[in-house]
């Protein structure tokens, strides 16, 4: 009889086992539907009744070099292009403020007129007016 061929089984080499790191899988979460929002419409421009209080055509201001005024709204305009020598012109003289005081007899606001008073420049006669009438009109 023929002699057995032994065969050894080498052991392969087994290449080392590579360490495989889980990641963990992100779920991607779906944004949430923006909701449709309606636009705001843009403000009209609408004079309230406080700016638009319109005294007697023999009762306007005059200012001094400038323009004629018949509502609030006109005096607030007024300030915003008034020279300081202007408004100076109207707040010392002997009569006191006249811009309060036409706003108190001509208007007939007398608070208002108590806060144009206490106002010492042209900017804080613009803030008084502009807290006044916070109409879209400005």
């Amino acid at each position: 009889m023929p002699a057995k061929k032994v065969t050894k089984k080498v052991a392969a080499k087994k290449a080392p086992k590579k360490v495989v790191k889980k990641v963990a899988k992100k779920v991607a979460k779906k944004a949430a539907p923006k909701k449709a929002t309606k636009k705001a419409a843009p403000k009209k421009k609408v004079a309230c009744n406080v700016c638009s209080a319109t005294c007697e055509a023999s009762e306007a201001f005059w200012v001094h070099n400038g323009p004629i005024l018949h509502t609030l709204d006109d005096l607030l305009r007024a300030f915003k292009v008034m020279s300081d020598e202007q408004y100076k012109h109207h707040t010392t003289r002997g009569d006191g403020n006249d811009f309060a005081n036409w706003v108190q007899f001509s208007l007939k606001d007398a608070g208002c007129a108590a806060n144009l008073r206490k106002a010492k420049t042209k900017g804080g006669a613009v803030k008084v007016l502009t807290s006044k009438c916070n109409c879209a009109s400005k």
